[in-house]
C-alpha cells in the first residue's frame, strides 16, 4: 500500500504542534519534584556497646574454677628442674627454641644468624614495639644488650606452680614454659617489674607501691584503673586463653581484678 502523503499546507502546523507538546513535557519534568534514585546513607551511630570479645572473656573468667596461691618453698631455686632448662624445649618442633620463635614473631625488621657459630633460628637484630609501654626498642643480640628485650611469661612460672602446676607432669610444666600462647616479647624492665605477679598484683600501665607482694602475702584488688583501660583490657584478654588451655583456676583476688578490668572494656 502506498504511504499517505501529508499535504504541504498542513505540515507546518503539525510540526509546530508537536514542538509545543515536547516543550510542555520538558517544563513539566523540570517542575516535578525528582524522586531520589537511592536512600541517603544513615549516619553511623557511635558504638556504645561493650567490646564483645571482652564480654566473652568476662564470661570465661566467671566460669574458671577457683584456686588458692600455695607457696611451700619448693619452687625457690628449682625453676630449671621443675620447668626445664630455659628455652631448651622446642614446643612446635620447628627446630628453633621458644625464645627465638617469639622474637621472630613479635619483632619487625629481624635479622637471623649473623654469626657462623649461631643457629639459623637465632634472631640477632630487630625492632620491638613494646606492648606494655608503647616504646620502640632496637634489639641487638649480645651479652650487654639482649636483656633489653625479654620474653615475658604471661602466666609466670612461679604463679603456675603455686596455683596448681605443682601437681602437673614434667612435660606439661615444660610445655607451659615454652608455649607461644604464654610468651610475649617485652621491654626488659617491664618484665622485671611484673616478675611472678598475676593480675591482682600487676597490670601493665598501673604501678602500685607494693613490694615483695607474694612473699608477704599481700594482694592488691584493682579498683582505681586509668580512664583509658584499653591496655589493661588487652592484657587480660591475652592472659585468659592460657588459663583455659592449661586448665588453671583463679584465686579470688585475681578473679576480682580481671573482672574489674573487663567490665570497663
Amino acid at each position: 500500500m502506498a504511504r499517505r502523503q501529508v499535504p504541504k499546507k498542513l505540515r507546518a502546523p503539525v510540526i509546530l504542534l508537536a514542538g509545543l507538546v515536547v516543550a510542555l513535557a520538558l517544563v513539566g519534568n523540570l517542575l516535578a519534584e525528582p524522586e531520589p534514585t537511592s536512600q541517603p546513607a544513615a549516619s553511623a551511630a557511635p558504638n556504645a556497646d561493650p567490646d564483645p570479645d571482652a564480654a566473652a572473656t568476662l564470661a570465661t573468667v566467671a566460669a574458671l574454677p577457683e584456686t588458692e596461691w600455695v607457696d611451700d618453698g619448693s619452687y625457690a631455686g628449682a625453676r630449671d628442674q621443675l620447668f626445664g632448662d630455659a628455652w631448651s624445649y622446642d614446643f612446635d618442633n620447628n627446630g628453633c627454641d621458644a625464645r627465638n620463635d617469639v622474637l621472630a614473631r613479635d619483632l619487625t625488621a629481624i635479622r637471623l644468624n649473623a654469626g657462623s657459630n649461631l643457629s639459623e633460628c637465632t634472631v640477632t637484630t630487630g625492632t620491638l614495639l613494646d606492648p606494655y609501654t608503647g616504646e620502640t626498642i632496637s634489639f641487638t643480640r649480645g651479652v650487654d644488650t639482649s636483656s633489653e628485650v625479654q620474653i615475658d611469661h604471661l602466666l609466670p612460672l612461679k604463679a603456675v606452680y603455686a596455683t596448681g602446676g605443682q601437681a602437673w607432669s614434667q612435660e606439661k610444666r615444660e610445655a607451659v614454659a615454652n608455649d607461644p600462647i604464654n610468651l610475649l616479647a617485652v621491654k626488659g624492665s617491664e618484665n622485671g617489674s611484673k616478675s611472678d605477679s598475676l593480675p591482682s598484683d600487676w597490670l601493665p600501665g598501673v604501678y602500685p607501691d607494693v613490694s615483695d607482694r607474694h612473699d608477704l602475702g599481700q594482694r592488691v584488688v584493682w579498683d582505681d584503673l586509668p580512664a583509658d583501660t584499653s591496655l589493661q583490657c588487652w592484657y587480660v584478654q591475652q592472659l585468659v586463653p592460657v588459663f583455659v588451655a592449661y586448665e588453671l583456676g583463679l584465686t579470688e583476688q585475681d578473679r576480682v581484678a580481671m573482672t574489674t578490668v573487663l567490665e570497663t572494656c
